[in-house]
Order: structure tokens, then sequence, then C-alpha cells
């Protein structure tokens, strides 16, 4: 009998000590510890991430309101140059346009390129399709020019594309 107790007791799990325990849950603490500090410093990343967009595309709105401008220059500059009116005046109007251009351009404002490119939703507006020599589904026309801020398309190029003639 005294053998059975003997090996009943080596089968009976030891109870842990003070010590263990403490160490067990000081380890847990330290687990739970660094995942908070991991989540915190995806947080602080992700916010970093925010606020760059937010400033890349704060402007949106303005820029928006002003290429209602840039169409009025360069129907401006369309209509002067057809109607040979004064040089000077074509002239001028093209400086401005190039300089509105040019201060987009340093604010990642891009004027979408249209005619001869293959159509693409994504960039472009189709408001009609016309028979053409030209590829199907090709930008024969633009109406509009399309514009996008730091690769973001705040509007689409207003295009006709072409159909195969019959």
């Amino acid at each position: 009998m005294p053998e059975e107790i003997k090996e009943t007791a080596k089968e009976l799990p030891k109870e842990k000590t003070e010590e263990e325990l403490f160490k067990e849950a000081l380890e847990d603490q330290k687990n739970k510890l660094l995942r908070a500090l991991a989540d915190f410093d995806n947080y602080k990343k992700r916010v970093a991430i925010e606020q760059d967009q937010f400033v890349q595309f704060a402007n949106e709105g303005i820029i928006r309101d002003l290429l209602p401008v840039l169409d009025g220059l360069d129907k401006a500059l369309e209509s002067a140059e057809t109607s040979k009116t004064n040089e000077n005046l074509v002239k001028g109007i093209a400086l401005v346009k190039r300089q509105m251009l040019d201060a987009f351009k340093k604010i990642g404002v891009i004027e979408i390129e249209s005619i001869g490119k293959p159509y693409d939703a994504n960039i472009h507006e189709a408001i009609m399709k016309k028979k053409s020599n030209e590829p199907e589904n090709v930008i024969i026309e633009e109406m509009q020019k399309g514009y996008t801020l730091n690769g973001r398309v705040i509007r689409p190029s207003m295009v006709i594309v072409s159909k195969k003639g019959e």
C-alpha cells in the first residue's frame, strides 16, 4: 500500500508555489504591455498617414472652384485665336493660363492627357461616341479637361470616344 500511495503522489499535479504564480502573472502582464505598446505604435502610424493625406488633399475644394476659371481662360484663348483678335491679348491670356497651371502643378494638380488615349472610366467621362477611323474606344475629342490632385481624380475629362465607322 505505501508504494501505491507513492505512485499516486507522483501522478498528482504538483501545486505551484507562490513564486511560480507570481512569475506567470508577471509574464502575462509583460505580454499585455507589449501588445498595448504595439497597438499604440500602430495607432500613431495610422494617424500620421491620415494627417499626411489630409494635408495632401486639403486644397481640393479651392482647386475645384478654380477649375472653371481655367476653363474660361481656355475658351477665351480659343475664341481669341479663331477670331484673330489682338495678338497681345492672346499672348496675355496664354501667359495667365500657363502661370495658373504652373501654380497648380506646384501643389500637385496635373492635367489629364486624353486625346489619342484609350478611354478609361476612372479618369474620363464619355459624353458621346462618334464614328471615326481611330480604333474603337480611343478618345478623339476632349470637351472639358480633367485634373488629378496628388494622383486622385478631382474632375474627370469629358470626352468623345471613337466607335467603328460603318
